[in-house]
């Protein structure tokens, strides 16, 4: 004979079950029209997300375009200025920022090239690494310009420091050197003509026709 007689855990289960029955029963519309509504939201949000990200990416490479015609054309502050109102937000429209200062500055406009300085915020990234110490090296060629050669000197050891790059190193280091010279500072000259060469050696033949 089969014992029916159920376990006080087998009650809990069966009350248990009933009782989510019941809910299901009386709430399965709402939960499902829930269920419903949080899917097309969720749905909604990331088809929204994928649509600005293309969007970005569109307005990004839409302002690299514009600034390498603007490169390879006038290359002019007006049209640099241009492509920073029109794709503002964007990595182009920043280092629009940089060369619209480059060009004022060899244009002679010391302050257009400093204003336009201002409008540039550090990049991130290894290629934005080599965009900051250009724009640590520019604004030591305007410290040069206006004969503040401290000032040119700690710029342009920031922006020898600032990227792992050879060149860059190489070219603010030498800049630096220069600086140092014109302030009649030799020694110091000397240790950033000896420093190129102890990072890379290959400059060696270079930097033979500097070192005494």
């Amino acid at each position: 004979m089969t014992n029916n007689v159920q376990t006080p855990q087998e009650d809990l289960m069966v009350e248990t079950k009933g009782k989510l029955e019941l809910f299901f029963d009386k709430n399965g519309n709402k939960l499902l029209w829930t269920l419903i509504i949080v899917g097309l939201a969720l749905s909604a949000f990331f088809i929204f997300k994928n649509v600005r990200d293309n969007r970005n990416l569109a307005k990004e490479q839409a302002a690299s375009v514009a600034v390498a015609a603007e490169l390879n054309g006038a290359n002019s502050v007006e049209g640099f200025d241009k492509i920073q109102a029109e794709y503002k937000g964007t990595e182009a429209a920043n280092s629009a920022a940089f060369l619209a200062a480059a060009a004022a500055l060899q244009a002679g406009d010391i302050e257009k090239a400093e204003a336009e300085l201002a409008a540039y915020a550090p990049a991130e990234g290894a290629a934005g690494e080599m965009l900051n110490a250009k724009v640590l090296g520019l604004k030591g060629d305007i410290a040069v310009e206006k004969n503040d050669l401290q000032t040119a000197a700690e710029r342009f050891a920031e922006a020898a420091a600032a990227s792992n790059d050879e060149h860059t190193f190489v070219t603010y280091t030498k800049k630096l050197a220069l600086v140092y010279e014109a302030m009649g500072d030799e020694a110091k000259a000397q240790e950033c003509y000896k420093s190129i060469v102890a990072k890379y050696p290959a400059q060696e033949m270079q930097m033979a026709k500097f070192i005494r």
